[in-house]
């Protein structure tokens, strides 16, 4: 999981929710058409074109706005910014797994859902090299962690599979990292950050856990 920084509420929703009256007031289904296309690709360039939860590379037409706390339960926070993210996954094609925010649902509990927009949320979790996604060893961090990776199924077999694939572009198939720590250093400034063009590489996160792991054991 990593940190989203938020920005200021888009002109796009802050003048949809402007049009409120005595006769009219805004809710998320009414959010529609270009409007909503236009709010959905704002988060998802916010994020750095992955997904809140994962880390995988997202798209517009593969991904959905997600209530960071659910409709059902926080209906006033149906449209504030500070709660819509951009999760993976849209439309459920059959047999496939439902994970991140599909997966989550309507389940919401502050003291055990690790949020994506506290700075420390990477923290709570550790990865392994063929793609597990685990609780931090931490006490005080570990019972959220463990929550939060059984709700969101992030630790399915696809998605173990997918960052395999991306820990293995890094290490090889040999799942060997042979490289000085300047060029560790480097690695880790890349995945730090996003490209030219404002993405993130997918599972950035889990990589970077990777190589600081690499860094520690090698060179402290």
């Amino acid at each position: 999981m990593k940190y989203i920084r938020k920005t200021t509420e888009p002109e796009v929703l802050a003048n949809f929710k402007a049009q409120a009256n005595e006769d009219w007031q805004p809710n998320y289904e009414l959010l529609r058409g270009e409007d909503k296309k236009q709010f959905h690709q704002h988060l998802i360039t916010e994020q750095g074109h992955i997904c809140c939860y994962c880390g995988e590379r997202i798209v517009r037409t593969d991904s959905h706005i997600e209530h960071f706390q659910p409709q059902t339960e926080y209906p006033h926070l149906e449209l504030d910014y500070f709660n819509l993210l951009a999760s993976c996954q849209q439309k459920i094609q059959p047999k496939e797994p439902r994970h991140c925010g599909m997966g989550k649902g309507d389940w919401f509990d502050d003291r055990l859902l690790v949020s994506p927009l506290i700075a420390d949320c990477g923290e709570f979790f550790e990865y392994t090299v063929d793609g597990q996604i685990l609780p931090t060893r931490e006490p005080e961090k570990a019972e959220r962690a463990t929550e939060t990776i059984e709700r969101l199924s992030l630790n399915i077999r696809k998605l173990q599979a997918t960052r395999a694939s991306a820990i293995e572009g890094i290490y090889g198939e040999e799942l060997e990292l042979i490289l000085s720590e300047d060029e560790i250093d480097k690695l880790i400034h890349y995945y730090s950050q996003t490209d030219n063009e404002g993405y993130y590489q997918p599972y950035c996160q889990t990589i970077l856990y990777m190589l600081n792991q690499e860094k520690m054991d090698r060179f402290k």
